[in-house]
């Protein structure tokens, strides 16, 4: 028997349909995993980049001024991807960071001046044993595990929204 889409063996007749071996969608580009947190004792919020690529955990000045954030001063400048760079002008200790699952966790944030994205880096993620994974269903999922061992998933980038680009570049041509 012939079939182009089916595998039979005879012998113990195990039958499998290749449509269930398609290849995963492959992307060229995804949007960035943002979720909003609340940040100090005043519980301000704000919309926070999780970024596996950055070795700080960062906040704007504004934000850090309207949270309430006690600090200290420090002078360095930080170098972002592109070459860019910002001055860091002082340091919050031992922030409380609270979760939209109502989990509170404590950080250091180094404070910016300017626009940048407030930044949870390697760091955050490190600290507080939380993973990023990738689900083609569920898009980006942000886990950490609480006190019961249980391990909470939240996705904060599914893959209907925006960015997630399936196809090539414009301007791109075969050759």
């Amino acid at each position: 028997m012939k079939s182009v889409n089916t595998l039979e063996i005879k012998k113990d007749v195990i039958s499998i349909n290749i449509k269930d071996f398609e290849k995963p969608t492959l992307h060229y580009g995804c949007p960035l995993g943002f979720m909003q947190v609340f940040v100090g004792k005043e519980e301000y919020p704000l919309m926070a980049l999780v970024d596996t690529g950055s070795e700080l955990k960062i906040i704007t000045e504004d934000a850090a001024i309207k949270a309430s954030l006690p600090n200290r001063n420090l002078n360095m400048d930080l170098r972002g991807i592109g070459g860019n760079t910002k001055s860091l002008i002082v340091l919050a200790e031992f922030t409380q960071l609270l979760l939209p699952s109502g989990v509170e966790k404590e950080i250091h944030f180094f404070i910016s001046k300017g626009e940048v994205h407030t930044v949870l880096g390697r760091p955050f993620l490190a600290e507080h044993d939380i993973r990023l994974d990738f689900s083609q269903k569920q898009g980006e999922i942000f886990s950490y595990q609480e006190l019961d061992g249980r391990r909470l998933c939240m996705p904060i980038c599914k893959p209907h929204m925006l960015g997630w680009k399936k196809g090539p570049p414009r301007g791109m041509e075969l050759c």
